[in-house]
C-alpha cells in the first residue's frame, strides 16, 4: 500500500473523531499532524482520492481544515 493510500485510509477511519490522536498520526507516518493533514488535503484535491463519494471528500476536507487551522480558544 502506498503512503498516500495509507494516509487516506487512516483519515477515513478517524474522520468521525476529528482525524484521530496526534500521537497515532506521528507513530503511523513519522510526521507532525499538521503536515499529515496538509498531505491528506493534497491527496483529496488530486487524483489520489479515487472514487470517494463527494460528501465524504467534503467531510475529510473539513477535518483537515479544522486540524490545520484550529479555532481560537475563547477567552473566559
Amino acid at each position: 500500500m502506498s503512503t498516500d493510500a495509507a494516509m487516506l485510509e487512516h483519515a477515513m477511519k478517524w474522520r468521525h473523531w476529528n482525524g484521530g490522536p496526534d500521537e497515532d498520526i506521528f507513530v503511523a507516518f513519522g510526521i507532525p499532524p499538521q503536515q499529515y493533514f496538509h498531505r491528506v488535503r493534497r491527496i483529496l484535491t488530486g487524483s489520489g482520492r479515487g472514487t470517494l463519494d463527494p460528501a465524504v471528500v467534503a467531510e475529510l476536507m473539513d477535518v483537515c481544515n479544522r486540524r490545520i487551522h484550529p479555532p481560537m480558544a475563547q477567552a473566559s
